[in-house]
């Protein structure tokens, strides 16, 4: 019996309409690695939810971390010198 192609999905597929989204998805879309949102799950520093024994992450949750983890970068002032005042 010949399988369709419309009916094999590939693994890489996320789809985008899913509110919440398995670790394997969430680290295709943000590019962060599977273990590293593992380890940001299990320290409790990315909200998730556990139905089963998956934990399903929410784009918001990837964005709160973001928003409490991001380094903001030096930002120039006249003269070409930043806020940081490197020297070269």
């Amino acid at each position: 019996m010949a399988i369709k192609k419309s009916m094999v999905k590939a693994k890489t597929q996320v789809p985008v309409n899913k509110f919440f989204k398995t670790i394997e998805q969430m680290s295709l879309i943000s590019g962060i690695g599977e273990n590293t949102l593992r380890r940001l799950v299990e320290s409790g520093k990315i909200d998730y939810i556990h139905i089963g024994n998956r934990r399903l992450i929410a784009d918001s949750a990837i964005w709160d971390w973001y928003e409490r983890n991001k380094v903001t970068a030096a930002v120039s002032i006249e003269g070409g010198e930043s806020h940081a005042n490197l020297q070269p």
